[in-house]
Protein backbone atom coordinates (compact mmCIF):
# COMPACT_ATOMS: atom_id res chain seq x y z
CA UNK A 1 0.00 0.00 0.00
CA UNK A 2 2.81 2.36 0.13
CA UNK A 3 3.46 1.66 -3.31
CA UNK A 4 0.44 3.82 -4.13
CA UNK A 5 1.64 6.80 -2.23
CA UNK A 6 4.99 6.59 -3.47
CA UNK A 7 3.66 6.18 -7.27
CA UNK A 8 0.97 8.55 -7.33
CA UNK A 9 3.08 11.89 -7.23
CA UNK A 10 5.32 9.92 -10.04
CA UNK A 11 2.44 9.19 -12.23
CA UNK A 12 0.88 13.33 -11.80
CA UNK A 13 4.56 14.25 -12.93
CA UNK A 14 4.08 12.49 -16.30
CA UNK A 15 0.74 13.24 -16.58
CA UNK A 16 1.43 17.17 -15.93
CA UNK A 17 5.05 17.82 -17.17
CA UNK A 18 7.20 14.23 -18.07
CA UNK A 19 6.01 14.36 -21.07
CA UNK A 20 2.76 15.86 -19.37
CA UNK A 21 -0.54 16.71 -21.23
CA UNK A 22 -2.96 14.67 -19.71
CA UNK A 23 -5.58 17.21 -19.10
CA UNK A 24 -5.62 17.58 -23.03
CA UNK A 25 -6.69 14.08 -23.57
CA UNK A 26 -9.20 14.15 -20.78
CA UNK A 27 -10.73 17.16 -21.51
CA UNK A 28 -11.07 16.20 -25.17
CA UNK A 29 -12.26 12.65 -24.47
CA UNK A 30 -14.96 14.10 -22.13
CA UNK A 31 -16.02 16.55 -25.09
CA UNK A 32 -14.77 19.94 -24.11
CA UNK A 33 -14.29 22.67 -26.88
CA UNK A 34 -11.40 23.86 -24.59
CA UNK A 35 -9.26 21.64 -23.93
CA UNK A 36 -6.71 23.38 -22.07
CA UNK A 37 -9.12 24.95 -19.67
CA UNK A 38 -12.08 23.13 -18.78
CA UNK A 39 -13.58 21.25 -17.20
CA UNK A 40 -10.11 20.04 -15.97
CA UNK A 41 -7.42 22.83 -15.29
CA UNK A 42 -4.27 23.00 -13.08
CA UNK A 43 -6.57 23.82 -10.02
CA UNK A 44 -8.74 20.92 -10.25
CA UNK A 45 -6.17 18.58 -11.36
CA UNK A 46 -4.04 19.59 -8.46
CA UNK A 47 -6.49 19.08 -5.60
CA UNK A 48 -7.13 15.87 -7.20
CA UNK A 49 -3.84 14.59 -6.25
CA UNK A 50 -3.37 16.55 -3.10
CA UNK A 51 -6.32 14.67 -1.54
CA UNK A 52 -5.95 11.40 -3.36
CA UNK A 53 -2.25 11.84 -1.34
CA UNK A 54 -3.41 12.42 1.47
CA UNK A 55 -5.87 9.57 1.12
CA UNK A 56 -3.21 6.74 0.60
CA UNK A 57 -0.67 7.78 3.23
CA UNK A 58 -3.91 7.46 5.79
CA UNK A 59 -4.40 4.14 4.44
CA UNK A 60 -1.09 2.91 5.05
CA UNK A 61 -2.06 2.64 8.54
CA UNK A 62 -4.96 0.60 7.48
CA UNK A 63 -2.72 -2.05 5.63
CA UNK A 64 -3.98 -5.21 7.74
CA UNK A 65 -8.02 -4.25 6.78
CA UNK A 66 -8.65 -6.30 3.62
CA UNK A 67 -11.39 -3.62 2.01
CA UNK A 68 -8.53 -0.83 2.46
CA UNK A 69 -6.31 -3.09 0.28
CA UNK A 70 -9.24 -3.89 -1.95
CA UNK A 71 -10.40 -0.38 -2.70
CA UNK A 72 -6.57 0.71 -3.72
CA UNK A 73 -6.37 -2.26 -5.42
CA UNK A 74 -9.60 -1.59 -7.38
CA UNK A 75 -8.31 2.33 -8.13
CA UNK A 76 -5.14 0.72 -9.72
CA UNK A 77 -6.88 -1.27 -11.89
CA UNK A 78 -9.13 1.88 -12.93
CA UNK A 79 -5.93 3.53 -13.54
CA UNK A 80 -5.02 1.22 -16.17
CA UNK A 81 -8.38 0.85 -17.39
CA UNK A 82 -8.33 4.53 -17.87
CA UNK A 83 -4.95 4.88 -19.58
CA UNK A 84 -5.84 2.27 -21.62
CA UNK A 85 -9.53 3.98 -22.52
CA UNK A 86 -8.01 7.27 -22.96
CA UNK A 87 -5.12 5.71 -25.51
CA UNK A 88 -7.36 4.21 -27.48
CA UNK A 89 -9.35 7.56 -28.06
CA UNK A 90 -6.60 9.42 -28.59
CA UNK A 91 -4.95 6.85 -30.92
CA UNK A 92 -8.05 6.97 -33.16
CA UNK A 93 -8.49 10.96 -32.62
CA UNK A 94 -4.94 11.87 -33.82
CA UNK A 95 -3.87 8.63 -35.68
CA UNK A 96 -3.92 10.64 -39.27
CA UNK A 97 -2.17 12.99 -37.89
CA UNK A 98 0.83 10.79 -37.00
CA UNK A 99 0.23 9.15 -33.76
CA UNK A 100 0.83 5.18 -33.85
CA UNK A 101 0.78 4.00 -30.24
CA UNK A 102 -1.36 4.07 -27.81
CA UNK A 103 0.80 5.58 -25.22
CA UNK A 104 -0.51 9.03 -23.61
CA UNK A 105 0.83 10.88 -20.85
CA UNK A 106 0.63 8.66 -17.23
CA UNK A 107 0.02 5.46 -19.34
CA UNK A 108 3.95 4.29 -18.66
CA UNK A 109 3.72 4.77 -14.81
CA UNK A 110 0.12 3.65 -14.60
CA UNK A 111 0.91 0.35 -16.51
CA UNK A 112 3.87 -0.28 -14.26
CA UNK A 113 3.27 1.47 -10.80
CA UNK A 114 -0.38 0.92 -10.43
CA UNK A 115 -0.91 -1.95 -12.55
CA UNK A 116 2.53 -4.07 -11.14
CA UNK A 117 0.82 -2.66 -7.58
CA UNK A 118 -2.37 -3.86 -8.15
CA UNK A 119 -1.17 -7.66 -9.20
CA UNK A 120 0.82 -7.68 -6.16
CA UNK A 121 -2.02 -6.49 -4.15
CA UNK A 122 -4.34 -9.45 -5.54
CA UNK A 123 -1.73 -12.16 -4.86
CA UNK A 124 -0.80 -10.78 -1.37
CA UNK A 125 -4.90 -10.31 -0.79
CA UNK A 126 -5.47 -14.52 -2.25
CA UNK A 127 -2.14 -16.35 -0.16
CA UNK A 128 -3.01 -14.60 3.20
CA UNK A 129 -6.67 -13.00 3.47
CA UNK A 130 -10.06 -14.30 3.93
CA UNK A 131 -12.27 -12.10 2.19
CA UNK A 132 -15.75 -11.47 3.31
CA UNK A 133 -18.80 -10.33 1.48
CA UNK A 134 -18.43 -7.32 4.14
CA UNK A 135 -14.98 -6.85 2.96
CA UNK A 136 -16.21 -6.18 -0.99
CA UNK A 137 -19.28 -4.19 0.31
CA UNK A 138 -16.58 -1.62 2.36
CA UNK A 139 -14.32 -1.63 -0.66
CA UNK A 140 -17.01 -0.92 -3.40
CA UNK A 141 -18.19 2.11 -0.81
CA UNK A 142 -14.61 3.10 0.06
CA UNK A 143 -14.23 3.42 -4.10
CA UNK A 144 -17.04 5.44 -4.32
CA UNK A 145 -16.33 7.83 -1.75
CA UNK A 146 -12.83 7.92 -3.17
CA UNK A 147 -13.97 8.48 -6.59
CA UNK A 148 -16.34 11.41 -5.43
CA UNK A 149 -14.11 13.25 -2.95
CA UNK A 150 -10.57 12.93 -5.14
CA UNK A 151 -12.30 13.65 -8.56
CA UNK A 152 -15.95 14.55 -9.00
CA UNK A 153 -16.45 17.20 -6.43
CA UNK A 154 -12.92 18.91 -6.78
CA UNK A 155 -13.59 19.14 -10.55
CA UNK A 156 -17.12 20.19 -10.05
CA UNK A 157 -16.76 22.72 -7.81
CA UNK A 158 -13.30 24.31 -9.32
CA UNK A 159 -14.29 23.85 -13.23
CA UNK A 160 -14.71 26.96 -14.97
CA UNK A 161 -13.92 28.47 -18.21
CA UNK A 162 -12.50 31.27 -17.08
CA UNK A 163 -10.14 30.26 -14.87
CA UNK A 164 -6.82 31.33 -13.57
CA UNK A 165 -5.35 28.40 -13.42
CA UNK A 166 -5.49 27.44 -17.18
CA UNK A 167 -2.92 24.74 -18.88
CA UNK A 168 -0.82 26.54 -21.60
CA UNK A 169 -0.27 23.86 -23.64
CA UNK A 170 -1.54 20.47 -24.62
CA UNK A 171 1.54 19.09 -24.42
CA UNK A 172 2.69 15.39 -25.71
CA UNK A 173 -0.51 16.41 -28.15
CA UNK A 174 1.01 19.34 -29.50
CA UNK A 175 2.77 17.23 -32.11
CA UNK A 176 -0.40 15.81 -33.09
CA UNK A 177 -2.06 19.22 -34.01
CA UNK A 178 0.02 20.16 -36.76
Amino acid sequence: MVMVAIILPIHAGEEWQLPGGFHYQYNLSFGSDMPNIYPMNRLTDMLTVCIAEVAYIVCIFFYQVNWVVMALCAFCFLEVFMHTFFGIKMYNRFKNQGKKTLYNPGMASGYLGFGVTAIAMVVNLANHATITGTDWVFAFIMLLLMALFEILLPERLFRSKDTSFPFTSPMYFTKFLK
